[in-house]
Formats: structure tokens, sequence, C-alpha cells
């Protein structure tokens, strides 16, 4: 299961272009594009449960620092979304 972290930061920046944070995460089960950028960070077009097509920029919230558990599911580690319109 998908871990999400949210706070006043992102969810005011998702809010501004007319979206929840449920909408946002339930778009992560209809992905049509998924492209990692320069920074390390992701670029999904997906659709949300109403059908609006979005644009999502994501990272996984991990310390560049720190190791990946290799025993542990990718998933766990926490998504965080920079924004979405």
């Amino acid at each position: 299961m998908r871990r999400f972290k949210w706070i006043e930061w992102n969810l005011h920046k998702i809010a501004a272009h007319g979206l929840s944070a449920a909408e946002v995460e339930a778009a992560f089960d209809r992905v049509y594009s998924l492209e990692e950028r320069t920074d390390r960070s992701f670029q999904m077009f997906a659709e949300t449960p109403s059908g609006r097509r979005i644009w999502v920029i994501w990272r996984y919230d991990r310390e560049d620092d720190q190791a990946p558990d290799i025993l542990s599911e990718l998933d766990e580690v926490p998504i965080f979304v920079i924004t979405a319109y």
C-alpha cells in the first residue's frame, strides 16, 4: 500500500489547482505516463476518479544518503507530492 506525506505546503499547492489529496492519491492507480526527471523526481500524467486528467510531480521522501532496504517493499517509502495540476 502506498504511503503519502502531506504537509500544509503541498496540500495548499494542489488545492490551488482544485484538487484534494484523495484525488491525487487515487490518480496513482490510473497512470498514463511516468517519466523520471533530472532532479530524481517524477512527472506523471494520470486520471482522477472523476475522470479529470492531471499532471503530478512527485518524489520518494527518502534522504539522499539513506540506502534502500532490499528486504522491504519500495512502496513503503512515502511519496511526497510536489504539485499536481
